[in-house]
């Protein structure tokens, strides 16, 4: 299991250089509920409303702390992302598949914060800590998770940050 949730909130606000731009700027975390509908659009198909967004600006910085801790090799506390996911609840359903009777466990998320929350807790439950990163180019500081079967991935991206990083070792002068 990829942690997208884990990895995209705690790299809300991050500092970035998009493409064309001299330098890296950070956009406001969560600002406003349009500024919140395009940045968690990625995570949830759900309407975010404006009761949403204190949740969901506590469920970021616990991403980012929690992101932090496990880079650091240490855990999170569980108590507040509980809290955030209280709204979860699930149901198991009988289905028939191919003849064969299953058990399938429905979810019901009271909220967009509980939808998100209950997601961060499945992921943080599968992850193998080690694998979360933060970028090796000096000048990046976004995390990723490494999915490469001998963990070697450097970077949070092969454009701009490895492409980039390569240019500027070959760029550099040789010295005699």
């Amino acid at each position: 299991m990829t942690p997208e949730v884990l990895v995209y909130l705690a790299n809300l606000g991050r500092p970035r250089r998009p493409r064309g731009f001299s330098a890296p700027s950070a956009e406001p975390v969560l600002l406003d509920l349009a500024t919140a509908r395009r940045q968690v659009a990625g995570l949830t198909g759900r309407l975010i409303s404006g009761a949403d967004l204190a949740g969901l600006r506590s469920l970021q910085s616990y991403a980012a702390d929690a992101a932090g801790l496990l880079l650091a090799g240490d855990v999170p506390a569980p108590g507040p992302l509980n809290e955030l996911a209280r709204d979860s609840r699930a149901r198991v359903q009988l289905t028939i598949t191919d003849g064969t009777p299953r058990h399938e466990v429905v979810w019901e998320d009271g909220s967009v914060v509980a939808h998100l929350a209950r997601r961060l807790i499945e992921e943080l439950a599968a992850i193998e800590p080690g694998r979360l990163r933060e970028c090796a180019r000096p000048d990046c500081t976004l995390l990723f998770y490494d999915t490469t079967r001998s963990r070697t991935r450097r970077w949070h991206a092969e454009v701009p940050c490895g492409w980039r990083e390569r240019q500027h070792t070959h760029r550099l002068p040789t010295r005699m």
